[in-house]
């Protein structure tokens, strides 16, 4: 069933149990004074057939019947003296009104015999019994009850369709949104944004969250086209190597040789699938990171330093370090593999005889920040893909290090800068609270 089926059923529910409630109750209020003005009424007309009898008016037959009569409306009269029957008189009834009261000693009463409502009055020997039908009162109001049943009913109909008819025009953006949600693909906006009602709350969100959707798609398109264009190189090259050295017999020394090359493929590899698994890492960090722990950005820099000292003695490229204790919150593993990827960029970058700086400082306002500059080809400023135009094809680009970087970076509310040192070069700050 749809919404607007369940809120038109539940108003038509809700305004027929409220009309009816209302209908019964005004009823039982309709027969209470009804019954209320029939007694006082026969109890008026009671006292009058007591006061004739006493008088003995040898004209009791005319002034009781004319005692009887109401508005057209005639009661049942019995006058008793003593145990007998005086005067019986006024509208059919039955020959005892109420035979309960003449057993009693009680001087008045009215109670409900049959659809006969009876006033009784007794007075020295005399008792006094009038009593009139309840059944046309009855009918009367049964007939209200019907009636007024079907009005509440027709009105209930009535609001029920004024309510699905507001309710259409109040959902129809709502289902327009649906529809329009169906189609994330579409470029076409979310409908009813600027509307102030919770469906104008609801589209702001949606396309807030389409939003985000698709800068999450465009980030993992990028990382997946960095990944395979990292990976599928070095592949590449080493199966043609194995290839080519496996084609005919070879010396000793082009073994080795063939063999170096392919140490130094599955090196690359196995930093590509370290840095792989440091985004997974990163994507799959746990909500709230208020938990994570204070650590010392210099002391993880030279970490860093200290592991890829080889590499840079190994390229003749000299690797400096140098700042001041600066705290910040966040994941050891996670910032320790930005220092390393940006370390190893720019040593990976920098030609022989050039050198890298590592500097690390306290913010004034709390963090960290730390400085990578090295004396390469640089890259322009504001390119987060600077790492594939540095100009120089004999050296292993490092995309997916800087995608690494960032994720880090942007996981941990830092921010990552990438741009050209003063003389040239290549110089990356990351700042992180």
């Amino acid at each position: 069933m749809t919404l607007r089926a369940r809120l038109t059923l539940l108003t038509v529910t809700v305004v027929l149990l409220s009309l009816m409630s209302f209908a019964e109750l005004a009823g039982w209020l309709l027969w209470k004074a009804e019954l209320g003005s029939l007694t006082r009424q026969l109890n008026a007309q009671s006292q009058a057939l007591l006061a004739v009898a006493q008088s003995r008016s040898p004209t009791l037959d005319a002034t009781a019947a004319d005692i009887l009569e109401e508005k057209g409306t005639a009661a049942s009269g019995r006058i008793y003296q003593g145990q007998a029957l005086r005067w019986s008189g006024g509208a059919d009834g039955p020959p005892v009104l109420d035979a309960a009261f003449l057993q009693t000693s009680e001087p008045r009463a009215v109670e409900r015999v049959g659809d006969i409502l009876v006033a009784s009055r007794r007075q020295g020997d005399y008792v006094i019994q009038v009593g009139r039908n309840l059944e046309p009162l009855e009918h009367l109001l049964r007939r209200y009850a019907l009636l007024s049943g079907l009005s509440l009913l027709a009105l209930s109909l009535l609001a029920g369709w004024v309510v699905a008819k507001q309710v259409r025009r109040t959902l129809r953006p709502l289902e327009t949104l649906v529809g329009r949600v169906q189609q994330l693909d579409s470029p076409d906006p979310i409908p009813a944004l600027e509307q102030p009602d919770e469906v104008g709350a609801l589209a702001r969100a949606l396309q807030s969250s389409l939003d985000a959707l698709r800068a999450e798609r465009e980030r993992e398109t990028l990382f997946l086209a960095s990944a395979s264009h990292e990976l599928r190189t070095p592949v590449t090259a080493m199966l043609a190597d194995v290839q080519h050295t496996l084609s005919r017999p070879r010396p000793p020394e082009e073994l080795r040789a063939a063999l170096t090359r392919a140490e130094q493929t599955a090196s690359r590899l196995r930093l590509l699938t370290g840095n792989l698994m440091t985004l997974t890492w990163v994507q799959s960090l746990p909500e709230p990171r208020a938990a994570w722990r204070q650590l010392d950005l210099l002391h993880l820099a030279g970490e860093a330093v200290d592991r890829l000292q080889p590499l840079s003695l190994g390229r003749g490229v000299e690797l400096w370090l140098d700042g001041q204790e600066a705290p910040v919150s966040g994941e050891a593993g996670l910032l320790s593999s930005v220092a390393e990827n940006l370390i190893g960029n720019a040593i990976k970058f920098t030609p022989a005889g050039g050198e890298v700086q590592v500097r690390v400082t306290p913010l004034p306002d709390g963090g960290a920040e730390l400085v990578v500059q090295d004396t390469g080809p640089g890259f322009p400023p504001g390119t987060l893909t600077g790492a594939f135009v540095r100009g120089q094809t004999d050296v292993e680009g490092f995309g997916l290090g800087l995608a690494v970087v960032q994720q880090v970076v942007d996981a941990h509310g830092g921010t990552l800068e990438l741009g050209r040192a003063e003389g040239g070069g290549a110089r990356v700050v990351v700042r992180l609270p």
